[in-house]
C-alpha cells in the first residue's frame, strides 16, 4: 500500500463524507502486526473483508503463520480446524483495531467479515450452526459472518439476523438475489423484535453485490455480437445501479420505516469484485461509478492504491439509472440473458470459494509436513 495516511482529505475520507464507507478486501497477520491496518484505519478505511482465497494467499505466501499452525496442530483434529483457529485470531485482532470505528459510528461501521465454510453453501442448517459457532468463538461485536446469497443461504441469513448475529451476504450477482437477501434481513429484524429483542441498532448487515465478474461475462458474450460494443463494459455498473435503486425503494417502504424508527440500521449494498479485470478500463472504474450514500466499497490492495492516487469522489450510483435499464434491455435484445449470466456466476462463485478453501487446507497440510507435525488426531 502506498502511504497516504497524512491527509485528512484523501479520497477515502472524501468518500466517507458523501456516505460511502471504504473497506479493505484483504487480511493477513503481517497487516495487523506491522501496524499497517491501523494506518489504513487512520487514513479512513472503515472495515475489512476476508475470504478463503485471501487467507490462502496470506498463509502460503509467507512464514508468518508457521508458528501458529504448529501451535494449533496440538489443539485441532485436522487442517480445517487449524485454519479456523488461525482465522479467528486474525479476525479478532483486526476487529480490535477497528473497534474505535465501530464505537464512533454508533455501531454502524468498523466491521471485519469472516466466511462460513464455503463447502456448506447448499446446507442451511449447517450454515446456521457454523455461523453461531464462529460468532461465539470470535466474541467481538464488530464482526460479520459471511453467508452466501444462495437459495439455501437466504433462510440462514434470516435466522442469524433474528438472533442478533451480523451478516455479510456474499455472492450476490442478480437483482432477484439481492431482493431475497434484503427481504431476509428485514424479516430477520422483524423476527428479532417479535421474540422480544430490544436492540435493533446492534444488528448490522451488508449485501455484497459483485460487479466486475458480471462485466467480464457480459463482455465475453458480447464480443462477437454485432452492436455489442455499445454496451461493453457497462452491464456490471448498470446491474449495480439497479440494485441500489431497489435498496432505495426498500428503505422508503413503510415496513422499513417502522423498523428504522425503532433503531434498525439499513442493510447497505456493498460493492464487491471491484478490481478491474479489463486493462482497457480505468483501474478505478467501479469505485468511481458506484459512489453513493449508505453504501460500502471493499477494495483489494492494488485498487485502493489506485483510488488513493487518482480516484474521483462524487455521488454517481444514482446517475444514469434509466440508461442502466436501457443497457440491460439492449443486452436482452442482442440475445444475451443477464439472468443466465448471473445464475452461472453464482454457481462458479460458490465453486471458486470452495476450491480456494480446499486449496487452503492443502497449503496447511503441506506446511505441517514441512515442520514434521500433524493435527492432534493423527
Amino acid at each position: 500500500m502506498s502511504d497516504n495516511t497524512g491527509s485528512t482529505r484523501n479520497s477515502i475520507w472524501q468518500a466517507n463524507e458523501i456516505g460511502q464507507s471504504i473497506w479493505f478486501d484483504y487480511i493477513s497477520r503481517n497487516l495487523i502486526d506491522s501496524g499497517e491496518l491501523r494506518g489504513l484505519v487512520e487514513s479512513g478505511v472503515r472495515g475489512v473483508t476476508s475470504n478463503p482465497a485471501i487467507f490462502q494467499s496470506a498463509i502460503s505466501g509467507s512464514s508468518d503463520y508457521d508458528n501458529s499452525l504448529i501451535r494449533y496442530s496440538a489443539q485441532a483434529s485436522d487442517a480445517a480446524g487449524i485454519f479456523e483457529l488461525v482465522a479467528i485470531d486474525d479476525v479478532r485482532d483486526a476487529a480490535d483495531v477497528l473497534r474505535s470505528v465501530y464505537d464512533s459510528s454508533g455501531r454502524a461501521d468498523g466491521f471485519v467479515s469472516i466466511e462460513v465454510n464455503p463447502l456448506l453453501a447448499a446446507k442451511t442448517d449447517e450454515t446456521i450452526v457454523e455461523a453461531r459457532r464462529l460468532h461465539a468463538a470470535i466474541n467481538r461485536p464488530n464482526i460479520m459472518i459471511k453467508v452466501p446469497g444462495t437459495p439455501e443461504g437466504v433462510p440462514a441469513i434470516r435466522k442469524l439476523i433474528s438472533e442478533g448475529i451480523n451478516v455479510n451476504v456474499t455472492l450476490l450477482f442478480s437483482i432477484n438475489a439481492y431482493a431475497a437477501a434484503s427481504k431476509a434481513y428485514v424479516d430477520g429484524l422483524a423476527d428479532y423484535v417479535e421474540a422480544g429483542g430490544d436492540d435493533l441498532g446492534g444488528i448490522s448487515s451488508v449485501a455484497s453485490f459483485f460487479v466486475s465478474r458480471v462485466d467480464t461475462s457480459a463482455d465475453d458474450a458480447l464480443e462477437d455480437v454485432t452492436g455489442g460494443d455499445e454496451i461493453a463494459g457497462k452491464i456490471g455498473i448498470a446491474n449495480a445501479r439497479l440494485a441500489y435503486e431497489a435498496f432505495q425503494t426498500l428503505t422508503a417502504s413503510g415496513r422499513w420505516q417502522e423498523l428504522a424508527a425503532r433503531g434498525a440500521l439499513p442493510q447497505r449494498p456493498l460493492w464487491a469484485s471491484i478490481g478491474v479485470k479489463n486493462p482497457a478500463y480505468s483501474d478505478v472504474l467501479y469505485m468511481n461509478e458506484l459512489m453513493g450514500s449508505n453504501t460500502v466499497n471493499t477494495a483489494p490492495p492494488a485498487t485502493l492504491d489506485a483510488f488513493l492516487d487518482h480516484g474521483e469522489v462524487s455521488e454517481r450510483v444514482t446517475v444514469g439509472v434509466d440508461d442502466a435499464r436501457s443497457q440491460i434491455a439492449r443486452l436482452e435484445e442482442l440475445g444475451i440473458s443477464l439472468d443466465a449470466i448471473t445464475d452461472d456466476l453464482l454457481v462458479a462463485g460458490v465453486k471458486t470459494f470452495a476450491d480456494a478453501f480446499e486449496g487452503l487446507i492443502g497449503v496447511i497440510d503441506s506446511k505441517l509436513r514441512e515442520h514434521s507435525v500433524a493435527p492432534a488426531s493423527d
